[in-house]
């Protein structure tokens, strides 16, 4: 009893030491999980190269004007698909050479989830035609997820749930967006920013018990910051929602196009992020200096670099070079900054990390979670078939 008396007692010491963020952040509902691990990740990227070098009739040839860009955000390359390759196609590769590599049979496969918001069809969903492409057994759950550039963190979170509460022993979660297909190519907000990709991870249960820890957050009431307003059965495609036009910054879409509001976004970030990295390690029971990576949803470099100086973090601990070389990959974004900068470390080594991801919804997550000499490739490049 007087154990007990203590701990209670130490636990009310650490909360009223709390700021009113962080008390709230105690009172509300997060998720731990034991005995499932990561063990491995392959990610395939869009195979036309696009740069903002070229792109400079989009700012008035202003070549100057692109240099501060590049400077200051930090765009560079991206890679794109072609207009017949889609989210499954690179998806379907990913998965092959996943399976293929961790010598997997498709009867060992109980469960898929999949995350994107531009899917091949209306319905049936992405997972279902990869289920029919690798005779996966009918027993093998199958769902889809719209979600972007939060949709890793919280597909993790379904398929870690999954795991811990059916018996099944592999899952694997698909993510994947071909943004360049639904952005205009004359809104230079958008149009430099996204590249295509996809990414499969392979998730199962392990005897150790390696706890897995997630905060996940949503925020509907700022669902149009990041929308594209037509293609629903709310405003379906039609002739009007074909016309273009343009924006106080000069930037030409239309309702059929993806638009972002990068103000509201970015300070949507700003307000939002920073904590949430303190939160997770507060429920973690981790310092920074306990964390091998903090790898961040590849929104631009300079809201990477802006979210870790206001968390304190040191930037040698935050991959950052994936956004500048190959884009934002919207929720193939963190496993695709884990191939193409961490690859040779996570493949060989047992490392802490932090991943976080935010985005439309509005929507957010932070996990954290231990790697051990997992399968993960460099990232690759799509193959025309």
């Amino acid at each position: 009893m007087a154990q007990q008396a203590m701990q209670i007692l130490n636990k009310a010491l650490v909360v009223s030491a709390l700021t009113p963020r962080q008390r709230e952040f105690i009172m509300g509902i997060q998720s731990v999980f034991k005995n499932a691990r990561v063990s491995g990740i392959v990610t395939i990227s869009g195979q036309i190269k696009r740069s903002i070098d070229e792109e400079i009739d989009l700012f008035g040839g202003d070549s100057a004007q692109i240099e501060r860009i590049k400077k200051t955000i930090g765009i560079g390359t991206r890679y794109i698909t072609d207009e017949k390759t889609t989210t499954y196609d690179l998806t379907r590769e990913a998965v092959s050479k996943l399976m293929e590599m961790a010598h997997l049979k498709p009867g060992e496969i109980e469960g898929i989830v999949f995350v994107t918001q531009t899917p091949d069809y209306r319905m049936p969903g992405n997972s279902h035609l990869l289920h029919r492409e690798f005779g996966f057994p009918k027993s093998c759950v199958a769902f889809d997820v719209s979600l972007g550039c939060s949709g890793y963190i919280y597909g993790l979170w379904l398929a870690f749930s999954i795991l811990a509460s059916s018996k099944c022993q592999k899952i694997l979660l698909c993510v994947g967006d071909t943004l360049s297909k639904i952005v205009n190519k004359k809104d230079r907000a958008c149009a430099p920013i996204f590249g295509d990709a996809s990414s499969a991870t392979l998730i199962e249960k392990t005897p150790e018990e390696s706890p897995t820890y997630f905060i996940l957050y949503s925020d509907g009431s700022g669902f149009g910051q990041m929308i594209q307003p037509a293609g629903g059965y709310r405003l379906p495609f039609s002739l009007e929602t074909q016309k273009e036009s343009a924006d106080k910054d000069g930037n030409i879409r239309n309702l059929e196009n993806f638009y972002m509001n990068g103000f509201e976004v970015f300070s949507f970030t700003m307000t939002e992020q920073p904590p949430l990295l303190e939160e997770i390690l507060l429920y973690s029971q981790k310092n920074i200096e306990d964390i091998d990576y903090f790898i961040l949803h590849q929104a631009n470099t300079y809201i990477i670099k802006t979210i870790v100086r206001k968390a304190k973090i040191p930037i040698s601990k935050v991959p950052y070079k994936t956004f500048e070389t190959l884009g934002n990959h919207s929720c193939a974004s963190i496993p695709a900054t884990i191939c193409h900068e961490l690859y040779d470390k996570v493949s060989k080594q047992n490392l802490q990390l932090v991943l976080q991801g935010f985005g439309s919804g509005l929507s957010w997550g932070a996990c954290s979670l231990n790697v051990n000499n997992i399968l993960c490739p460099s990232v690759e490049f799509y193959k025309s078939k």
